[in-house]
């Protein structure tokens, strides 16, 4: 008799989460099929870049609502020159304007420091908050650091359980198109997308990192089936080597359920 892929799934789940530092919780739906699996999943941990989700729905609802102006462009010398940070935007032609669907993707699916910190300067801290709340999270706060800096960077603590709401929520695309538009194309890792190819499914996701800190949240699409999945990772001394590793849980879970994601050449 085969194993049952509640079984083997949660299996995979826990081979990961089962150390410690981390936390993981996983949802799968086809059809009239439903399977949910958490491991610590209510353990509160920093949740370093995965605020930039809620920052993302804050700032679409802002334009939606007409309090960023439509139309509204930034050029990217005025950008970089508002924020010092690291950012792929210096490699760029400094009279570029990015509008806000720009900034939303470059903070969204690059991670981007100078576009991040534009969105929070237009938003603020308290529609960041709002938009954590909306998306029915009970466990997530964000804050600035220092404070009284309008230009500080998001800083806050998550859990899986709400990461998954968090990324549920953002890759409604009837809901928040820029931001879903931005997270499907996110750029694909060494993470959960290590574990299936885009041929084989579609992929909505976001990392967060930090030293010694390794977060990934995914919506996965495949063969008629959804599968949310957060591995939560701190304390660790090789974030590559956690990375690669859900990369093989996340395989190992669709594999479960008869999912087809074809095996990447880095971990055939």
């Amino acid at each position: 008799m085969s194993e049952d892929p509640r079984t083997r799934a949660e299996a995979a789940l826990r081979a990961w989460a089962d150390l410690p530092g981390r936390a993981a919780a996983a949802r799968l739906e086809r059809g009239t099929e439903r399977w949910e699996a958490e491991v610590r999943a209510d353990a509160p941990v920093p949740a370093a870049s995965l605020l930039k989700i809620p920052l993302a729905i804050a700032a679409e609802r802002a334009g939606a609502e007409g309090r960023i102006a439509a139309g509204w462009r930034i050029a990217i010398r005025d950008l970089l020159a508002e924020a010092s940070l690291p950012s792929l935007l210096h490699a760029l032609d400094p009279e570029i304007g990015l509008g806000l669907a720009d900034l939303i993707g470059l903070t969204v699916g690059l991670s981007d420091g100078p576009a991040a910190a534009a969105l929070l300067r237009m938003t603020g801290i308290g529609a960041v908050c709002d938009a954590i709340a909306a998306t029915g999270c009970t466990a997530t706060d964000a804050h600035v650091v220092p404070p009284e800096d309008p230009s500080a960077p998001l800083a806050g603590r998550t859990t899986a359980r709400d990461a998954l709401r968090l990324l549920d929520a953002a890759a409604d695309s009837a809901r928040h198109p820029l931001t879903a538009r931005a997270l499907r194309h996110s750029v694909r890792n060494s993470r959960i997308p290590l574990g299936a190819t885009e041929a084989d499914v579609t992929i909505a996701h976001k990392t967060g990192s930090l030293p010694g800190l390794a977060h990934d949240v995914a919506r996965i699409e495949a063969d008629g089936a959804v599968l949310l999945v957060a591995f939560l990772a701190t304390d660790e001394h090789d974030t590559l080597a956690v990375g690669y590793a859900m990369g093989i849980a996340t395989r190992t879970i669709l594999a479960a359920w008869g999912l087809d994601a074809q095996r990447t050449r880095s971990i055939a």
